[in-house]
């Protein structure tokens, strides 16, 4: 006995809701009333003329321009076209690699002063940090110990020139004493181009004479090129040395055994890398534009493929694709996930219409556009791309038909058919 009384307690409150949903239906109908006008007898006649019923609860009066534009409907004429087929890919954006450099010093030595941080933006020649090296400072000394060697070589070769001249020195002492003199201008250029190897350049090289003897042993790390600092490995009083760091470079991604002091990069433009499956490699090219997207609030951006890898990935089973993106407000950022769209097929269809026609429940199906109303007709569907749908059946070429705000028109037609039924009941 608690079993029926729970089931008939459930069953009252299911009546009562549904009578309370027509009943508010049949409110809110009201609210419509200035605007559509719906094809349809009184009670009476509709009892009596049951069979007509049915095709009249599938149409709607048409609206004005006003109430058109009031409830978003727009009206389209069907027409062939294309149908386009996009394959679609999931990436990442990473920093070009071609447009990065991983500062390294030439030379061992001790970190003295750090001049750059994380995220500070550096042009072109900027001091980044300074090192005390005793490379540094025994270069500095064999080249101006050569350069004081040469100009005594040169002083004495003038001299004895001379002295040859008035025949107080063999000729053979005078070639003697020129081989000197070449022998110490190897030297001396040698150690110049020792100075240029470890980054110092011509000017600082000649200036070198006139510095404080304290700064021969100091080394200077500086800015290749304009760029922002994205890592940073280095802090005053460690031991860096060139030695302590390899690189192996593979499908854009470099790994090190241990960190380069600064990585410097220029973000004014970026890698987009996707990952394709091998199915889907006959179908991307070289050039081909690559709709790039973010859910982040970013502007689609147009790019073209610029790499196809030859390899396959062992563990991913992909092969990587890129596109170089340009990036002059540096809203793209490295590591940012992103999906790319690539258009692999244009189809043309005798007729097609917009997506947001259809309604569908049962069935699929659209408001046509008649004389004086708007009527839901059944529609047989076939090919089509994310805007578009081929229409098979239902529909003839040049037909009217809603292809916007026709949701609100099937809401006002389902409210309508609630109303009448309350009625009749």
């Amino acid at each position: 006995m608690r079993i029926f009384s729970i089931l008939f307690s459930i069953l009252f409150l299911f009546i009562a809701a549904f009578l309370s949903y027509v009943w508010i239906s049949e409110s809110e109908l009201s609210d419509f009333k200035q605007y559509f006008v719906f094809d349809k007898h009184d009670a009476h006649e509709e009892h009596e003329e049951h069979e007509g019923h049915e095709d009249d609860e599938n149409k709607l009066t048409r609206l004005n321009d006003a109430q058109m534009q009031a409830f978003g409907v727009e009206v389209s004429q069907a027409k062939s076209g294309q149908l386009q087929r996009y394959l679609t890919l999931t990436g990442e954006i990473a920093l070009n690699q071609d447009n990065l450099v991983h500062l390294v010093p030439r030379v061992e030595g001790i970190v003295l002063k750090v001049h750059k941080k994380m995220g500070d933006r550096v042009k072109k020649g900027e001091l980044m940090a300074v090192l005390e090296s005793r490379e540094v400072a025994d270069a500095k000394a064999e080249y101006l110990a050569s350069k004081e060697q040469l100009a005594l070589a040169q002083d004495n070769y003038d001299r004895s020139h001379q002295l040859q001249k008035k025949r107080l020195i063999s000729e053979q002492q005078l070639f003697e004493i020129k081989q000197t003199l070449l022998e110490i201008q190897i030297r001396n250029k040698a150690a110049a181009r020792k100075l240029h190897a470890l980054g110092f350049k011509s000017g600082y090289v000649k200036k070198l004479p006139q510095q404080a003897v304290e700064h021969l042993t100091k080394y200077q790390m500086i800015a290749p090129f304009d760029g922002v600092v994205v890592e940073k490995h280095i802090v005053v009083g460690e031991l860096l040395s060139p030695d302590l760091t390899e690189y192996v470079i593979s499908e854009g991604k470099v790994f090190n055994t241990d960190s380069s002091a600064f990585v410097i990069a220029d973000l004014s433009s970026v890698w987009v890398n996707f990952d394709v499956y091998p199915r889907d490699l006959p179908y991307i090219k070289k050039n081909q534009s690559v709709i790039i997207s973010s859910t982040d609030g970013i502007a689609d951006k147009v790019g073209k493929i610029s790499y196809i890898s030859p390899i396959i990935d062992r563990e991913t089973r992909t092969a990587l694709i890129r596109s170089i993106l340009p990036n002059p407000n540096e809203q793209w950022r490295a590591g940012l996930f992103i999906s790319g769209k690539i258009l692999i097929e244009t189809i043309r269809a005798p007729l097609v219409i917009s997506k947001m026609a259809l309604q569908t429940a049962n069935q699929s199906a659209i408001f046509v556009v008649t004389e004086d109303s708007y009527k839901l007709q059944p529609v047989k569907l076939g090919r089509s791309d994310e805007e578009q749908v081929e229409i098979l059946a239902g529909l003839k070429n040049g037909q009217a038909y809603v292809s916007k705000g026709g949701f609100i028109l099937k809401a006002q037609m389902q409210k309508a058919s609630f109303a009448h039924a309350g009625h009749a009941h």
